[in-house]
């Protein structure tokens, strides 16, 4: 570690800090540490490190604080004692023989106490190569600021760590992340303290902006693969309240009425325990030529990797590789370079290999003697230097560098290039003649910039679009051609455009534009594209659109078009994704998951909606794509109208279509994914190298790096650059967390964490089954009733947000009088976020009439289910266990009966359907439990297990 002065004041000694919690200790000048300047303790919260490597690793912390007031860009919101904005790093390492090392030894590990600063998306790198953390010329990865100030302290002890540990705590002025290439795999946290937080003088500094929602005890973290994929990590929160915290009521329930959980309890782990050689071997496999992991995917070429220098040669050096949004953001089309330049031509090199491993020019003196002469199209080069030579080959551009004293004539015309090379001569063929002496000029030579992974995924997802251009009205006929006008009503901030009458014509992706629309602003800048339909409602008489309007219209002018070419799309041969192949898209017997109409319209209408950005933040077709692979649906949207509840509905319409397409299904929330008893998944993640489409890939893959993290590798980390619902733990009460660098190691429960089974399976448990549900056995939900109307059909109105849809089959009772036509069982339609109409419950068409007028009450319920009583101790199953997800992001938690996983009739795998009764700890289920030949369970006790992932030894049967 550096030594010398740190950075605090001038002249000050070397900055290890005995007491780094004291009052103005150099510790606390550097960040807050143990107690804020207001004297507040902060809460302990802790990070136990272990590397089960065979070599030193090199952990280092990160946060930038970059989350402030809404006035005032100079306070933090959830950290307002440390300056904003700023680079704030924990370098963990050692102690020995009274100096001090960077890195965490094989076999080691180290406790640390996280400080405030690192409470709000912090970040921690675990390096592999130390050459490069504290740098004092290039190339420099890391982006080590040598003013930056710190000082040295010591971590926590405990008897299964490291007595020796120390942590360099480092703030610069500027906030840098270090680069993509760095030779680091990443994990990420964020942390609450409900008690901290609210406090009076954190709530005066931060003027009450925290959100309510906020104001909890948690921590939420995820072993990141967002960004790329190099190490196998594994997170684990050690101390989760298994009976949850529960909050208020009124307008800030979490301020004034949050109780604490209890039963703490230790979560699965989250992320790989793999070895080393498991995942590079994997990333090989993947990222060489020809390989069979993605097949004809990108031709012959394989998924791209960092070029990180390997000066030895060494075949077995590890390899990075960036997501699929990072396949955009750092694509050689926008010339991002490698981090590992240091002025030497021969590593000027491009980030990420799509954009080839040479160096990306060269330049190169005249050859003296006699200089080459107008119009001559043979340029003479210095021999002395025979490797930058060897580098020059066909195709390549030229440019001129005549001295700048005294000015010289560019002999060099613009555009040209390369059509011969002499390398023995040292001579290179022009396309164009010289236009003046070569005498003391030096030429650059650049290679051509092209970049085929980018360019293979931009073709893929632009041909979707085109073929949805191309069958848009397959099922609607009548949909109109030239542009239609409709008089609609809209409120503001909203996004739901209403009309007096049906309109059957209209179809999903049709532009609208209007008053609101054709002004509309986004984060920056006036939108580009439309606005367009994103859903229709049942009864045809309203739609949501990709954007919120400003100001309100009643009754005004609409004018709907067919759906619209994109912007950046592929025309030219210069063009990234050129020639599109949608056209040449073939289809027969797709399941109905890989329906061709409803996936190519997911994919328009994501591109369609990311269309509408303004141009600074979507300037170029590499910026669009990564928003789209990285879900920055942000952008849309002012910053006012980000706040309003359409904004947010319509964010999360685009985000879900998104995770559904990088799957490759048309709608994740109908087609779950279903793992077979091989473990193969029979929906999700299609194979990238199986020819589907008419094509020699599969078209259904819009991004094999999800299908590599998740079905290659199984790993339970990010697949793409958004919350993929398998990954993203939230852990309440949680103050301790443990990373594990490889295998298990220092991981307290070696179950996985999954949403279904967060603490590991539920094994052999005895309990009490309903049998089969009918008419009047089993249980449900019950949900209040705010209104029945005395229209036709009868429309209900809820007091809260329902998650139905249309179709679903809903019982209804208790409504005054009794004889009203409320009551009974019904199919549902035209939903909207708190209200549905009434229509018969055999075909769902024939809207239900009124009886007699509504006075009051009534509930809502689905039909009865079948249940399982896990007892009045909640904290043996009841709380470890989850119902579906109201908003169909995940199915609830599967469950075993004797051994029997799913009705071997119709293959439906059991599951808790909801949680219910919590005076006997109630399981609904989702559909009746079987016997291993399929009949029908009797009312009874069975041995049951509750998983999320297949279980290779579920207990064998015991009979009731």
């Amino acid at each position: 570690m550096p030594t010398g002065t740190s950075g605090v004041e001038p002249n000050d000694p070397q900055p290890f800090d005995p007491h780094p919690a004291a009052p103005g200790s150099l510790t606390n000048r550097v960040l807050t540490y143990g107690v804020d300047s207001d004297g507040n303790q902060v809460p302990r919260k802790t990070l136990r490190v272990s590397n089960n490597t065979a070599q030193t690793v090199y952990p280092i912390m990160r946060d930038p604080n970059s989350n402030t007031l809404v006035g005032s860009t100079t306070v933090g919101l959830y950290d307002p004692y440390d300056d904003p904005n700023k680079e704030y790093r924990g370098y963990i390492g050692y102690e020995e023989g009274g100096k001090y090392y960077f890195g965490l030894k094989p076999g080691q590990s180290i406790l640390v106490s996280l400080p405030l600063v690192f409470w709000n998306g912090a970040r921690i790198g675990i390096g592999t190569d130390g050459l490069f953390l504290t740098p004092s010329a290039l190339p420099n990865p890391l982006r080590w600021d040598v003013n930056g100030q710190r000082s040295i302290a010591g971590a926590e002890t405990s008897g299964d760590t490291i007595p020796n540990g120390v942590v360099m705590w480092y703030r610069a002025g500027i906030a840098q992340a270090p680069n993509d290439d760095n030779e680091d795999q990443l994990a990420e946290w964020t942390i609450r303290d409900h008690g901290y937080l609210v406090n009076p003088l954190i709530t005066a500094k931060t003027n009450n902006e925290i959100p309510d929602n906020q104001l909890v005890t948690l921590i939420n973290y995820d072993v990141s693969n967002v960004d790329n994929l190099y190490l196998p990590l594994a997170l684990e929160a050690n101390d989760v309240w298994v009976v949850p915290q529960r909050s208020g009521t009124g307008p800030t329930p979490n301020r004034t009425g949050w109780g604490p959980g209890s039963d703490p309890d230790v979560y699965g782990w989250t992320g790989a325990i793999n070895t080393i050689n498991f995942l590079q071997t994997a990333i090989r496999e993947f990222t060489v030529g020809s390989n069979q992991l993605l097949g004809q995917y990108f031709g012959t070429k394989g998924w791209p990797f960092y070029n990180i220098p390997n000066p030895t040669k060494d075949p077995d050096a590890p390899i990075k590789i960036p997501s699929g949004a990072n396949i955009f953001a750092q694509s050689p089309i926008k010339a991002v370079p490698s981090s590992y330049g240091n002025g030497q031509w021969q590593n000027d090199k491009y980030m990420l290999s799509s954009g080839g491993t040479a160096p990306i020019s060269a330049t190169i003196g005249w050859a003296g003697g006699t200089p080459d002469l107008p119009p001559s199209t043979i340029l003479h080069l210095n021999l002395a230097e025979p490797d930058k030579i060897a580098f020059l080959h066909i195709g390549y551009l030229v440019q001129g560098v005549p001295p700048a004293s005294p000015p010289t004539p560019n002999p060099i015309q613009d555009g040209t290039t390369v059509l011969d090379v002499d390398k023995t001569a040292g001579t290179v063929t022009l396309s164009k003649p010289l236009i003046a002496s070569s005498e003391s000029c030096a030429f650059t030579f650049t290679r051509p910039v092209h970049d085929y992974a980018s360019d293979a995924m931009i073709k893929l997802w632009y041909s979707w679009a085109q073929y949805y251009l191309t069958h848009w009205k397959d099922r609607t006929p009548s949909a109109p051609t030239a542009p239609t006008t409709i008089l609609g009503s809209i409120d503001a901030m909203t996004a739901t455009l209403a009309f007096k009458e049906a309109h059957h014509e209209l179809v999903e992706g049709m532009a609208v534009k209007g008053p609101g629309l054709d002004n509309a602003e986004t984060e920056v800048g006036r939108h580009q594209g439309d606005a367009v339909i994103l859903t229709i409602a049942s009864d045809k008489k309203s739609v949501i659109l990709s954007q919120v309007v400003a100001t309100a219209s009643t009754d005004a002018i609409f004018t709907f078009l067919p759906p619209k070419s994109l912007l950046w799309t592929p025309t030219a041969k210069e063009d990234p994704g050129y020639p599109l192949i949608g056209d040449q898209f073939q289809f027969s017997g797709e399941p109905a998951w890989h329906n061709p109409y409803e996936f190519s319209q997911q994919v328009y209408l994501i591109m369609a909606s990311m269309n509408q950005i303004g141009h600074p933040n979507n300037d170029s077709v590499c910026k669009y794509m990564q928003d789209i692979v990285g879900a920055n649906m942000g952008y849309i949207f002012t910053n006012a109208a980000k706040k309003s509840f359409d904004a947010n509905e319509v964010t999360s319409m685009i985000r879900d279509m998104i995770k559904s397409v990088l799957r490759g299904v048309s709608d994740f929330t109908k087609y779950p994914d279903v793992i077979d008893n091989q473990g193969n998944h029979t929906s999700w993640y299609p194979n990238p190298a199986e020819a589907r489409g008419g094509q020699m890939f599969n078209v259904f893959n819009l991004d094999p790096f999800v299908w590599f993290v998740h079905v290659r590798l199984g790993f339970s980390g990010y697949g793409f650059s958004v919350d993929d619902d398998t990954a993203d733990v939230g852990a309440g009460g949680a103050s301790h967390l443990q990373l594990s660098v490889t295998v298990t190691g220092g991981l307290k429960k070696t179950d996985p964490w999954t949403i279904q089974a967060p603490y590991g399976p539920v094994k052999n448990v005895l309990l009490e089954y309903s049998g089969p549900a009918t008419l009047t056995n089993g249980d449900t939900l019950y949900n209040a009733i705010k209104s029945v109307s005395n229209t036709t059909p009868i429309q209900v109105t809820t007091p809260d947000q329902i998650h139905l849809s249309n179709g679903d089959t809903v019982r209804i009772d208790q409504v005054i009088p009794l004889d009203n036509a409320a009551n009974g069982t019904f199919k549902i339609g035209n939903v909207t976020r708190n209200t549905f109409e009434l229509f018969d419950a055999v075909t769902g068409k024939t809207p239900i009439s009124p009886t007699v007028p509504y006075i009051s009450g009534g509930r809502w319920s689905y039909p009865l289910h079948p249940y399982i009583d896990s007892g009045a101790d909640l904290t043996k199953v009841f709380y470890r266990v989850t119902g579906d997800d109201a908003l169909g992001t995940f199915l609830g938690t599967f469950v075993s009966v004797n051994g029997v996983d799913q009705n071997k009739t119709n293959g439906v795998k059991f599951r808790v359907w909801q949680l219910g009764r919590q005076d006997v700890g109630r399981l609904l289920l989702w559909a009746d439990l079987t016997d291993a030949n399929g009949a029908p369970l009797a009312k009874g006790t069975y041995n049951f297990t509750f998983f999320g992932v297949a279980e290779p030894d579920i207990a064998p049967s015991l009979q009731p």
